[in-house]
């Protein structure tokens, strides 16, 4: 016997597919969301120095999978001084998801996929394929402009969900 929207099976159903939908716009759990989340504090910062800084980024940490952990700190904001070397230790620990990071010279708001690379080498491998859960990558560029520029996921819609910071270029 088939349900339709008539009978208690049938509601059931429908109500599980709004759900479904309602969910998937919102991004739970799928990489895409409407709006973006609150970022970093403004005390949230590690500042730099040096002509080499090497960073250990960590991508996916549950329950927050759109965000990054660098020393600690949630999506912080990286000052780094103008002509070093960055040397990016990454990580994606998320279960489910691929992540990866780039260094781009747009800010918020994020199109489905952010911008190229602001410096040559500024992005992890496959960065907009993204690197499989459990995937570790090293990369390194040199920042050679002063300015603000941001960390993003370059994953369809994971900038556009929370999962970028801050990256200033110190002069």
């Amino acid at each position: 016997m088939n349900a339709d929207a008539t009978t208690p099976r049938g509601r059931g159903r429908g109500l599980a597919a709004v759900l479904l939908v309602a969910g998937l716009v919102t991004g739970l759990g799928i990489g895409y969301t409407v709006a973006p989340r609150a970022q970093a504090p403004s005390g949230n910062t590690i500042t730099t120095t040096g002509s080499t800084i090497h960073l250990a980024v960590v991508a996916g940490p549950m329950p927050d999978m759109y965000s990054f952990v660098i020393g600690g700190l949630k999506n912080p904001i990286v000052q780094v001084p103008l002509g070093a070397e960055v040397m990016v230790h990454f990580a994606n620990i998320d279960t489910d998801l691929p992540h990866s990071l780039g260094v781009v010279a747009d800010g918020p708001p994020f199109a489905a996929e952010p911008p190229e690379a602001a410096f040559p080498g500024a992005e992890s491998p496959d960065a907009h394929m993204g690197s499989m859960p459990g995937e570790n990558a090293t990369f390194s560029f040199t920042v050679s402009t002063a300015g603000t520029y941001w960390y993003v996921c370059h994953v369809a819609g994971h900038a556009t969900g929370g999962m970028f910071g801050k990256f200033e270029v110190r002069a």
